[in-house]
């Protein structure tokens, strides 16, 4: 059976046709996105180095992941994302995050002052001017990831606890599948790549988000979310639980770009 995939183009999403507006509905489109996260890359200082898109339902919901390539080191690199929907399955949000070279599995961290809005009220009011300001931090939460996965390569994980580990995923935070299980299985007893820290909390961390690759894009972003989080908390890392951008639901409605003026 050919393996599912979830990738698509920057066109099929500006191409996706927005919904109208409505009292209750106030859409942000997947292009005015993508030209503000490319602008604002570009106003932080940063180095795009590529684009990756994954949708489905015809483009009703879509991801958006843009990797840098001026803030990086010998393992990862950062990673810019965010999630969108024209038919109010998820909602809006923005998640800093890192792209690991060796095998190109994502890591996310909704930590640092990420924001996730449903999309009434305010939503495109503030959009444009909470992304800049986000993508100007995301080189301090790069350096954040960093720390934390220094740390989970120095934790050594015995068969005993990465059992326990991925039963908690499975059972008990519903964070992966059955399928996903068995490709960590896999890897845990064959791994597809050598992440240079046998028996670690990092490699056990890689293992997962090697399984959640084709995770449906509805649910990318959470998933990984859960995963960042699940995996510093065993590592017993202080999480910064930094306010998220918090604001009136009264402010009357500007288009996305209107606002930046």
């Amino acid at each position: 059976m050919e393996k599912k995939t979830y990738s698509t183009t920057k066109e099929l999403l500006t191409n996706a046709p927005v919904p109208k507006q409505t009292r209750t509905y106030k859409p942000v489109s997947h292009e005015q996105l993508i030209d503000l996260t490319l602008e604002s890359i570009y106003q932080a200082g940063f180095d795009l180095d590529k684009e990756l898109y994954t949708s489905s339902a015809n483009g009703q919901i879509a991801n958006g992941r843009f990797t840098i390539s001026n803030v990086t080191d010998r393992d990862m690199q950062l990673q810019i994302g965010w999630q969108n929907s024209y038919n109010k399955q998820v909602t809006l949000k923005f998640a800093i995050g890192a792209r690991i070279f060796i095998c190109q599995n994502g890591c996310v961290s909704g930590d640092y002052g990420a924001f996730k809005k449903k999309h009434v009220g305010e939503v495109q009011t503030f959009a444009p001017n909470a992304i800049k300001e986000y993508i100007k931090a995301a080189s301090d939460a790069f350096q954040r990831m960093q720390k934390e996965r220094d740390i989970m390569k120095t934790i050594e994980v015995s068969s005993t606890r990465r059992a326990q580990l991925i039963g908690e995923m499975i059972i008990e935070k519903e964070m992966i599948t059955p399928t996903q299980m068995n490709i960590i299985s896999r890897e845990i007893k064959k791994p597809t790549h050598d992440y240079d820290c046998e028996n670690s909390l990092w490699e056990l961390y890689q293992f997962t988000t090697f399984a959640m690759k084709e995770e449906h894009p509805a649910n990318w972003m959470d998933k990984h979310i859960g995963a960042h989080d699940f995996f510093v908390n065993e590592a017993g890392i202080l999480i910064d639980k930094s306010p998220a951008i918090v604001y009136n639901e009264t402010i009357n409605q500007l288009h996305l770009f209107e606002a930046t003026v």
